[in-house]
C-alpha cells in the first residue's frame, strides 16, 4: 500500500477528517462534524484495483469509498444505493490523529452563544413563509407485522383497537416504554427497522438512546395506519453535542400532537388542547404552562417538567426530519432528503452549499402532514 497515504485528511462535505495509520495492513479512523462523530472505525479498511477502499453504515445506508494518493491530495468516490459521488480530501497533517472515539468538532459553523436559550429562542421566534423549498412528506403505512414483536404481548396492546381510535395512538406509546427505556449512552445500533431496534435493546438492558425509541414508536404508528414521524430537535450552536428527538404524530382524528418516549410523555396546553412540537415551541416561547400525562416519567422515575422545559426550550431552536417516513429511514436515504427547519435571523453563512440546500424556511411548509 502507498505510504503516501499515511497522514490526516480533510474533506468539507459533512467535515469529513479521515486518520491513516502506518500499520500492516494499514488502519484508518475516520470523523464527521456534521454529525458529532469523532475517530471512529469504518466496518472495514482494504486495497482493491489500486484504491485504498473503506466502508461504513449498515447495509442499507452503506457508503464505499476508493480513494488514492495524488499530487498531495487523496482522489476518487464513494458509492451509495448504486451511484457514485467524486470525492478529494486535502492533507491536514502528515501526522495521524489517535485520540479515541469522541465527540470533537473540527470547525464551528455557529459558535454557542453566552445569550440565554429562552433569549435566544424569542429572538429567532419567526419564520419566513415567503420562501419556498417544494418538500413533500411521503407516508408509508400499513405493512407486515414483525415477529419479534409477539415476544413482548404486541396483539394485548392494539387489541379490539382501529386505526379510527385515537387510542391506539397511546397505547402504542405504553407498549414501547413498557418494554424499552431510555439510556443516551447507548446508541442505537446501525439498523433502523423495528426488529433491529428491538434487537438492539435486548442487547443492552432493554434500553435505547432517544432517536431509537422515537423510531420505534413512530414505525409502529405508521405500521397502524396512523402518520407519525422522528423529528430531530436542535440547539442553536451548530456542531452541538447533544440534541432530542422526538415523535410527531397526527392522531387519526386529526389532531396533532408530540409523542417523547423517552419520558413517556404527552402534553396538553391550559385549554386541554394537545401539544404538537411547533406549539411547543410557540409555548416555550410566551411562557405558558404545560400539563404532562399522569404516566410520564424517565425510566420510572418521577417526570422533572422544569427540566424538560429548559431542556426543550435549548432544543426547539431548529428540526430536522426526512421527506420519507418509512420502515428503516433516518435521515437521507434513496428518494429522501434531511431537511432542516431554519429561523429568521440564524446564521447560515458558514455552512457549505449543499447543506444550506437542505435547509427550509417556512415553518408551515416544513410541519405539513
Amino acid at each position: 500500500m502507498d505510504k503516501k497515504l499515511i497522514g490526516q485528511w480533510y474533506k468539507e462535505e459533512l467535515g469529513e477528517t479521515l486518520n491513516i495509520f502506518d500499520e500492516s495492513p494499514l488502519r484508518m479512523k475516520m470523523s464527521f462534524t456534521s454529525s458529532g462523530h469523532y475517530n471512529f472505525e469504518p466496518n472495514c479498511v482494504y486495497e482493491k484495483d489500486g484504491y485504498f477502499c473503506f466502508e461504513i453504515n449498515d447495509e442499507y445506508y452503506r457508503m464505499v469509498y476508493h480513494v488514492k494518493y495524488e499530487d498531495n491530495k487523496l482522489i476518487g468516490y464513494y458509492t451509495q444505493f448504486g451511484k457514485e459521488t467524486a470525492i478529494t480530501y486535502k492533507r491536514v497533517s502528515d501526522t495521524p490523529a489517535n485520540e479515541p472515539y469522541k465527540y470533537l468538532p473540527t470547525e464551528l459553523f455557529v459558535p454557542k452563544s453566552e445569550e440565554s436559550r429562552l433569549s435566544l429562542l424569542k429572538r429567532h421566534a419567526e419564520y419566513d413563509r415567503s420562501r419556498e423549498y417544494g418538500c413533500e412528506t411521503e407516508f408509508v403505512l400499513g405493512g407486515n407485522i414483525p415477529s419479534i414483536l409477539e415476544k413482548y404481548d404486541y396483539s394485548t396492546y392494539v387489541s379490539g383497537l382501529s386505526n379510527t381510535d385515537d387510542a391506539l395512538a397511546f397505547k402504542l406509546l405504553d407498549f414501547v416504554c413498557d418494554h424499552f427505556g431510555h439510556n443516551g449512552t447507548r446508541g442505537l445500533g446501525s439498523g433502523r427497522t423495528v426488529t433491529d431496534l428491538i434487537e438492539f435493546c435486548e442487547k443492552n438492558e432493554y434500553k435505547s438512546n432517544c432517536r431509537g425509541l422515537a423510531i420505534l414508536l413512530a414505525s409502529l404508528l405508521r405500521l397502524n395506519g396512523i402518520k407519525a414521524q422522528h423529528i430531530t430537535c436542535l440547539p442553536y450552536e451548530e456542531p452541538f453535542d447533544d440534541c432530542h428527538v422526538v415523535v410527531d404524530c397526527r392522531l387519526p382524528s386529526g389532531k396533532r400532537i408530540m409523542f417523547d418516549p423517552t419520558w413517556r410523555l404527552y402534553l396538553k396546553d391550559k385549554n386541554g388542547k394537545y401539544v404538537s412540537l411547533p406549539h411547543l415551541r410557540e409555548l416555550l416561547i410566551s411562557g405558558e404552562p404545560i400539563f404532562e400525562n399522569k404516566t410520564a416519567s424517565h425510566n420510572g422515575d418521577e417526570f422533572d417538567k422544569e427540566y424538560y422545559k429548559n431542556y426543550m426550550t435549548k432544543n426547539t431552536f431548529r428540526f430536522a426530519r426526512p421527506t420519507l417516513s418509512k420502515e428503516g429511514v433516518d435521515g437521507r436515504a434513496e428518494n429522501s432528503r434531511y431537511i432542516e427547519l431554519i429561523p429568521q435571523g440564524y446564521p447560515t453563512e458558514k455552512f457549505s452549499e449543499k447543506k444550506q440546500a437542505d435547509f427550509v424556511y417556512n415553518d408551515t411548509e416544513f410541519w405539513r402532514m
